[in-house]
């Protein structure tokens, strides 16, 4: 009797060593996105609201009349991501939630709780933004106080001298620096990458100038054709066309689709969104097109929201 007694005792003791500690894991990023993961170890305690304070031990000695053990131990591990810009350190710290085999020993009607402890890590990163370089091919455009210098496998073409000074600050911010990127493209698809350069970066929308490459003279000059055009373009390749888009609040916004005729742009579609005149809480699309620089309204839509504010859909409706 007394040798299984203490071949209990010693199994409980085996069974209740808590789990090895998970270390941090670190890596490396540099201009990338950066991600903070914060993991919490925690121990479910017992509940000792039942237990007897004058409780001597849980080793048993040779008298021991049962031992019981309800073991139950769970773990699951969790990561919470912070994602921040512009390089850093990556810290990882595992969370292991454990709960705690509930062990209990009866002697002489003596009740013992296991004691937990809760420990939880906590990590912070550097953020030093660095995004003043844009590259696309052999072409490079550094951001400097100066201006934009420019190279062509690292040969210096050119420095376009501009005022940088809110550019620059929109890049050092990781709440604008998405919002402010050189853009490095071939925009009237004539063989040759132009660029956009942001010049005032807003909440809602990013204006610029756009400079031409001139083929001749072998560097970018200021594009007086896209002077009216002031808001970042995409290009469609396929259909041989650019858009942009320009935002006058959250729910109102304009999209122009423009195709090129002899190196001038021309406008070929519109697509504006806005509140209706009639009642506040219309959102109505229009649709137009252009012929010969004529406007023409062809299609109107309503949108739709469901009971929580959501979009789901838009209907069309009669035009007057």
């Amino acid at each position: 009797m007394r040798r299984s007694a203490i071949t209990a005792v010693l199994c409980l003791s085996l069974m209740t060593t808590g789990c090895g500690r998970m270390e941090p894991v670190v890596s490396e990023s540099e201009g990338a996105e950066t991600t903070v993961a914060v993991e919490k170890k925690t121990e479910k305690p017992t509940d000792a609201d039942n237990a007897d304070p004058e409780s001597p031990s849980t080793t048993a000695e040779p008298d021991v009349t049962t031992a019981s053990t309800n073991a139950s131990e769970k773990a699951t591990t969790t990561a919470t991501a912070v994602v921040v810009r512009g390089g850093g350190t990556t810290l990882t710290v595992p969370k292991r939630t454990n709960t705690a085999a509930n062990t209990t020993t009866k002697r002489a009607g003596t009740v013992t709780t296991a004691v937990t402890t809760t420990t939880t890590a906590v990590t912070t990163t550097a953020v030093t933004p660095d995004h003043t370089v844009f590259t696309k091919d052999t072409l490079m455009c550094k951001v400097t106080r100066d201006g934009i210098d420019i190279f062509s496998d690292e040969d210096k073409l050119q420095t376009i001298e501009i005022d940088t000074e809110e550019l620059l600050a929109a890049l050092s911010d990781i709440k604008t620096e998405l919002k402010a990127q050189l853009i490095i493209d071939d925009i009237d698809l004539d063989g040759h990458d132009d660029l956009f350069i942001p010049r005032q970066v807003g909440t809602l929308n990013t204006f610029g100038e756009y400079y031409h490459y001139d083929a001749e003279e072998e560097k970018f000059v200021k594009w007086e054709e896209l002077r009216e055009i002031d808001s970042c373009a995409e290009v469609n390749e396929e259909d041989r066309t650019f858009t942009t888009e320009v935002k006058l609040s959250e729910d109102e916004y304009e999209v122009k689709v423009f195709a090129w005729n002899e190196g001038e742009p021309v406008i070929q579609t519109m697509k504006k969104q806005y509140k209706s005149a009639d009642s506040k809480d219309d959102i109505l699309i229009d649709y137009f097109e252009y012929t010969n620089g004529e406007e023409q309204l062809v299609k109107r839509e309503r949108v739709l929201f469901d009971a929580d504010g959501r979009e789901v859909g838009a209907e069309e409706i009669e035009l007057d």
